[in-house]
């Protein structure tokens, strides 16, 4: 009798300490896979080029070693600048590079978008899901993964509103306040294009 309680007591034992021992052993297995999947907080620290100062707060001022650009022509911004920028709902933030203007970022530190003109005292931002890019001093657009869905090949550019942009071809900008803070383009030719870059429309010239 005794004996039977002993192996009872002795299998009851086991089957508890298994089962403690159980979700320990998956929690490990999670931990790992966890770890292994998870992307880099930023590539920046093993990049050897050159670094510039940014700017994405006008209190704070320009941030030293701020952006690096990678041997492959990428840019990526600085693991201790990226705990202090606000990424929208797209996961995207925009910093000031001294040396290469405005440009949108990912939560890796992974710069996505260059050339962004200012608006307003900032990055000109998103509508229809595209946002304007300068090139060789050509406008085009851009979406949120970076990709440039509209060569820049014109000399000015409005955003999109409601699906269609207007955008011209040999027009100028002209200043409209003695500082240049704002400015318009004039002259040349004027289109109305889709999200897709065609032409839908043809416009009269503005001066």
């Amino acid at each position: 009798m005794r004996i039977r309680r002993s192996l009872l007591v002795v299998l009851l034992f086991g089957i508890a300490f298994a089962g403690f021992v159980g979700p320990v052993s998956n929690t490990n297995s999670q931990s790992k896979q966890s770890a292994s999947t998870a992307l880099p907080a930023s590539a920046f620290p093993t990049l050897d080029g050159p670094t510039t100062s940014c700017l994405f707060d006008y209190e704070r001022g320009q941030v030293l070693d701020c952006v690096r650009q990678a041997s492959d022509g990428n840019f990526f911004v600085s693991h201790q600048i990226l705990k202090l920028l606000r990424f929208d709902s797209h996961g995207l933030a925009s910093v000031l590079s001294a040396n290469d203007g405005w440009m949108y970022l990912s939560r890796t530190g992974k710069v996505l978008i260059v050339g962004v003109p200012n608006m307003d005292n900032w990055a000109d931002a998103f509508h229809d899901g595209l946002v304007r890019v300068v090139k060789n001093k050509k406008y085009g657009f851009a979406n949120r993964k970076g990709q440039i869905v509209i060569a820049a090949k014109y000399d000015g550019a409005m955003n999109f509103e409601k699906r269609t942009a207007t955008v011209c071809s040999r027009c100028e900008t002209k200043c409209v306040n003695p500082d240049c803070e704002y400015h318009i383009f004039a002259g040349g030719d004027w289109f109305q294009i889709n999200t897709k870059g065609i032409v839908v429309a043809r416009l009269p010239t503005k001066n």
